[in-house]
């Protein structure tokens, strides 16, 4: 499994097609955000497959504000996602970014419940989102002197078919 960035013309589609799919969101609304977006981070898995994605539009100055965090259904509940945040905070980390928001919707408690695992703390609710906040600049539980470990997850800078 790998990460990369995101080639526009070739993966929106995908990523389009994954959010409408899976999350119930209106196309018009996921191509809107990944148009916008400061940066794509697309996770593929061993055979080139595009298995979900990271985005966001908005940063001010160290902070960072995640739109989405999608894995494909059929891939979740296998450590992927738990695997490839490490490598995207690292990533982040290397940008001089050190703190990530983002919000959960409030029925969404298994998500909840998955990111407050991952250090994020909650900072409040904004009508049926809960804003959730990681200070990347303190270690976690799996993390010693800002380098992440047991992560099988690589960093592309291109799809390997581009290479």
């Amino acid at each position: 499994m790998y990460i990369r960035k995101r080639v526009p013309g070739k993966d929106d589609p995908f990523l389009v097609d994954m959010v409408v799919s899976n999350f119930q969101v209106r196309k018009n609304v996921i191509e809107m955000i990944i148009k916008m977006a400061n940066e794509v981070m697309i996770v593929c898995d061993s055979n080139d497959t595009i298995i979900g994605f990271v985005c966001y539009r908005f940063r001010i100055g160290p902070t960072i504000f995640v739109d989405y965090v999608v894995l494909d259904t059929k891939h979740q509940g296998k450590g992927i996602a738990t695997s490839f945040l490490p490598v995207f905070e690292s990533h982040l980390m290397k940008q001089g970014i050190r703190t990530v928001f983002g919000t959960v919707d409030e029925e969404n408690t298994d998500a909840l419940k998955t990111f407050q695992h991952w250090g994020f703390k909650v900072q409040g609710q904004l009508g049926s989102s809960i804003v959730i906040q990681k200070d990347l600049s303190t270690p976690t539980s799996n993390q010693t002197n800002g380098v992440y470990s047991n992560s099988s997850v690589r960093k592309l800078a291109t799809p390997p078919s581009l290479r």
